[in-house]
């Protein structure tokens, strides 16, 4: 469908009136106005939000900064080509728009609860309407009436192309790729999206925005050469992102400099026209917040492009970069977002909304200024906050001088904690949202003035008597409808090239330059007052913040003792040694640290916020923990590892010798990840679950199934308040054959009502899968006619409690004519949702120290752990066990409540796969077949076979690394 049509001529049908063009701004901006407003909510309520930070990173880049870029792209293609578009373009404008709203709305309903499938449809979604929006402006490129500031557009179309990419390379995140994929797919996501689609776009558009802002003229031939920037700024994205998806620093870090060189080749051409408009007699000042907002962004993302330079070159040489960078970059989250892209949105926006509105020279002036009250404060407030909370989060002593210089010395990084934090995010929280309000001041006060029609020359728009602009000298419009920015005598090109130096100040910039410095002032005193009061309240309440945000235990008024305890602490297999370190109140901690690990990079982050740094394997260093008053949490702070038990605790009085990592939790999150000891064997309380398949109880079958409630441990040192079938997290294997009868009776011995569903049976579920009271009992007869590997569970609601919770078995209903197998082993995967200690609900436990099944992290799809027969490490601490040469068929549930499985096993190939009651792979295929996964839906079955040809130790996983790195893994061990 193409973007261009043929224009009637003037005598058919006149040119389309500026209100129409009014309307389209209005239709299409709407979205950015939701998006605005969705914005505002998830920040207010965002502690109650699944992966909120993904969420507002999102909401800002894809909501409102991809879909300004779709509106305002198309508006300066408009203002600076001129093509001849027909109405009915502005209908599919719309439409595109409307596209790119519902592929983000898709991709945030597949993020929040892990469906990659739908974040993928999204990122797919989002793409084409990028594509879309290429195409449209390279159609309107061959169209151009005035393609002199064609290099602009051009920028445009080559940004648009990154962003499919890159979305593409985002939705490949939500399946867990693993290390190294999932932090170089990480790297070149952001690469592409910020520094190349973002990036690329704002320098294109300055080169016009800003002497448009200035009110000052760019030389064509100068504009053309500063454009070449763009360019290399491309050609800089391509080559990092080459860097980051092969996994090397050096190839990245050349790119990357590439790229600053040429961004800083237009900012150079930006700065001189800036001082071009210095010099300029004007007896208007120009809008103060575009200028200050724009120039503050553009200075944030300098910073952030060094800031990248300076991590990945930090990491050059190490195995494990790519990794370390994905990690690391996160930190450049808040200079990018909200330094730059929000900044230079805002200061875009401010100026360009009053001048789509129109309405006349005075209205026009009303508005801008409207949009620019308090600009100063606000600016420097905003701005003093992005950056004292970017300190506060990193380490050095350069960091803690530009942080104590910030503060003019009233704070150090030390004295930051979460109420600190805090009340700096909630301030800067309401700068941004005073844009909101001070825009529908604007339109207010342009409505009004409009409707006073008033004939009084103003700025931005050319009166009666202004003359045209000098075809020499061309300048972009900030209004398609003009095809230059007037030359006033205040900024006409004879004026700046005759003005050597600024005339004497005026009264009216007297005024504008004492307003300044009071907003200078203002901006600066709101932010030292507020983290005054943090600083206080932290050090009162002794709350601090590690990396993960999680507060510390208060603190009382401790003595130091002048002594110093040392302790040597080894890093080794995702585990800290040891990992309860012992150290009297008051003393002062010194940690001796070494990587004792072959491969892996660990650290060690207190949550005080002293950190040891990034340690390689066979590196050491001290690390001086200062006066200890309280407890204090450790961990790894490498992607992981610390959901895998690498954590430890500082403690004050006297300990046992064993962690209880559960207990290390804070309580105060119900969401809050419970770190797992994936390292450790199962508890000496523990029953190994036999793996084994029955053996065929024949035609008939009748057993009994009792629902009890006990403590069940379903990884090293974590206990689940159990509901059961004969008392284990996944009950007995059951063995049916084709066309047996079997009979259940279920016996409640549990503290509420449950209930049977065997899935193999056809029966009316009215009856036979009611649920019973405690002491009631309640016969269950099923003909297994059909064969396949079949989940049984409680279906008493709230089911995916009752599932989670233990209740849930395989039955299993082997084919017709099948072979016997020297080994057969059934796993029922499922994932378990707890409380954590000291939330609420916690206390609310049949059993001491157990942890009841949060309701609240099943809806929220976060699992603290994903198992295989109900335990995390049985089957590593008690391999299965084959020989070479045996045939090994293993059957395969996935039990849920809400999880899938991808079966493989780590050095094998399956030669035969069943699924949901049909060979996928049958045995001695003919064309010598094999396959690698079963991969199965939530309550789906089969088996596969295989044959070990050496001896050695298998891995059976779910591939879904996720899970894997949640529990869901057991050895196999082949002998001759």
């Amino acid at each position: 469908m193409p973007e261009l049509s043929s224009a009637p001529s003037p005598s058919a049908r006149p040119e389309r009136p500026a209100p129409s063009r009014r309307s389209w701004h209005r239709r299409a901006a709407r979205p950015v106005t939701w998006w605005m407003l969705a914005l505002i909510v998830v920040v207010l309520v965002h502690p109650w939000i699944p992966q909120s930070r993904w969420l507002m990173v999102h909401m800002v880049t894809l909501g409102l900064i991809t879909t300004s870029i779709m509106v305002w792209g198309q508006h300066f293609t408009e203002a600076l080509l001129k093509p001849r578009l027909g109405d009915e373009t502005r209908a599919r404008q719309v439409t595109r728009i409307r596209l790119l709203t519902a592929g983000i709305v898709v991709t945030i309903a597949g993020m929040l609860p892990s469906w990659p499938w739908l974040v993928l449809l999204g990122a797919l979604m989002v793409s084409a309407a990028l594509v879309w929006y290429a195409i449209a402006l390279g159609l309107q490129v061959k169209a151009a009436l005035a393609p002199r500031f064609v290099f602009t557009v051009k920028a445009y179309i080559a940004a648009a192309s990154l962003l499919p990419l890159g979305a593409v390379l985002g939705s490949l995140l939500a399946f867990e790729a693993g290390e190294p994929w999932q932090g170089r797919l990480l790297l070149a996501h952001q690469i592409l999206n910020v520094l190349g689609f973002v990036g690329i776009t704002v320098t294109g558009t300055l080169l016009t925005l800003w002497p448009t802002v200035l009110r000052t003229r760019i030389d064509l031939p100068v504009a053309r050469r500063a454009a070449h920037g763009t360019t290399g700024m491309l050609i800089g994205v391509l080559g990092a992102v080459v860097g980051a998806l092969l996994g090397s620093p050096m190839v990245g870090v050349i790119f990357l400099l590439a790229y600053a060189a040429s961004f800083g080749w237009v900012v150079t051409t930006l700065v001189r026209l800036s001082i071009q408009s210095a010099r300029q007699e004007r007896t208007v000042p120009l809008p103060r917040f575009p200028l200050l907002s724009i120039a503050a962004g553009v200075a944030w993302f300098a910073v952030a492009q060094l800031g990248l330079l300076t991590l990945w070159w930090r990491h050059a040489g190490s195995p494990l970069s790519s990794s370390l960078l994905a990690a690391d970059v996160q930190q450049l989250t808040a200079p990018f977002v909200a330094g730059f892209l929000l900044q230079v949105l805002l200061g875009a926006m401010s100026y360009l909304l009053p001048v789509t509105m129109g309405g006349g020279p005075r209205a026009l002036k009303g508005s801008l200024g409207m949009m620019s009250r308090f600009a100063t404060a606000r600016v420097v407030a905003y701005n003093l906050v992005v950056a004292l909370v970017v300190l506060a989060g990193a380490d050095g002593t350069v960091a803690d001088g530009v942080f104590s210089m910030l503060t003019l010395g009233t704070a150090q990084i030390a004295d930051v904690g979460s109420w600190t934090r805090i009340l700096l995010s909630l301030l800067g929280f309401v700068v941004l949202v005073s844009f909101l309000v001070l825009m529908m001041l604007a339109v207010r006060a342009s409505v009004r003035l409009r409707r006073e029609s008033l004939p009084t020359p103003g700025i931005g728009a050319p009166s009666a008597s202004t003359p045209p602009a000098s075809p020499a000298a061309p300048a972009p419009s900030a209004t398609p409808a003009t095809p230059a920015t007037p030359a006033t005598p205040a900024t006409s090109a004879s004026s700046a090239s005759s003005a050597s130096s600024k005339p004497p100040a005026s009264p009216a910039e007297s005024t504008v330059n004492r307003r300044a410095l009071s907003g200078v002032l203002v901006g600066i005193g709101s932010v030292l007052g507020v983290t005054a009061l943090g600083t206080s309240l932290d050090r009162s309440l002794g709350t601090g913040v590690g990396d993960d945000g999680a507060g510390v235990s208060p603190a009382g008024s401790v003595t130091p003792t002048g002594e110093t305890t040392t302790i040597a602490v080894s890093m080794a297999e995702m585990r800290f040694s040891p990992d309860v370190l012992e150290v009297p109140a008051g003393d002062s901690l010194v940690i001796e640290l070494s990587n004792d690990d072959e491969q892996d990079v660990h650290d060690l982050v207190l949550a005080s916020g002293v950190s040891s740094g990034r340690l390689r394997p066979g590196e050491s260093t001290t690390v001086d923990a200062g006066v200890i008053e309280h407890d204090l949490d450790g961990w790894c702070s490498i992607a992981g590892h610390r959901a895998m038990g690498m954590t430890l605790q500082v403690v004050t009085g006297e300990r046992g010798s064993e962690h209880d990592h559960a207990a290390n939790m804070t309580g105060a999150d119900e969401l809050a990840r419970i770190p797992l000891d994936l390292q450790s064997a199962p508890g000496a309380e523990h029953t190994l679950y036999d793996a084994r398949l029955p053996e065929s109880s024949g035609p008939e079958q009748r057993l009994t199934l009792e629902a009890v409630d006990v403590p069940a441990e379903i990884a090293p040192g974590l206990v689940m308040d159990a509901m059961t079938y004969a008392g284990t997290v996944v009950g007995p294997v059951i063995r049916s054959e084709l066309g047996a009868r079997l009979t259940v009776d279920l016996v409640n011995h549990g503290a509420m009502g449950h209930s049977l569903d065997l899935h193999a049976g056809q029966v009316a579920p009215d009856q036979a899968m009611r649920t019973i009271a405690p002491g009631e009992s309640l016969e269950y007869a099923i003909t297994t006619d059909h064969a396949g590997a079949w989940p049984y569970h409680c279906s008493t609601m709230p089911m995916s409690v009752h599932v989670s919770a233990g209740m849930l078995g395989a039955l299993i209903v082997p084919p017709a004519g099948l072979a016997a197998a020297d080994r057969e082993y059934v796993l029922v995967q499922s994932e378990h949702y707890l409380v954590p200690p000291g939330a609420p609900g916690a206390a609310e436990t049949l059993h001491e120290g157990a942890l009841p099944v949060s309701s609240a992290k099943i809806a929220a799809e976060q699992p603290d752990a994903t198992v295989f027969n109900g335990h995390a490490t049985q089957y590593l601490d008690a391999p299965l066990v084959a020989k070479v040469g045996e045939r090994v068929r293993v059957w395969v549930v996935a039990g849920g409540p809400s999880r899938g499985v991808s079966f493989h096993v780590v050095g094998a190939v399956f030669g035969t796969v069943f699924k949901e009651g049909e060979y996928l792979l049958a045995p001695e295929n003919e064309n010598a077949g094999g396959a690698q996964v079963l991969d199965l839906a939530s309550a789906q079955g089969g088996f596969v076979e295989m044959v070990f040809e050496e001896p050695g130790t298998y891995t059976a996983v779910n591939h879904s690394m996720v899970e894997m790195e949640r529990g869901a893994r057991a050895l196999i061990t082949v002998t001759d």
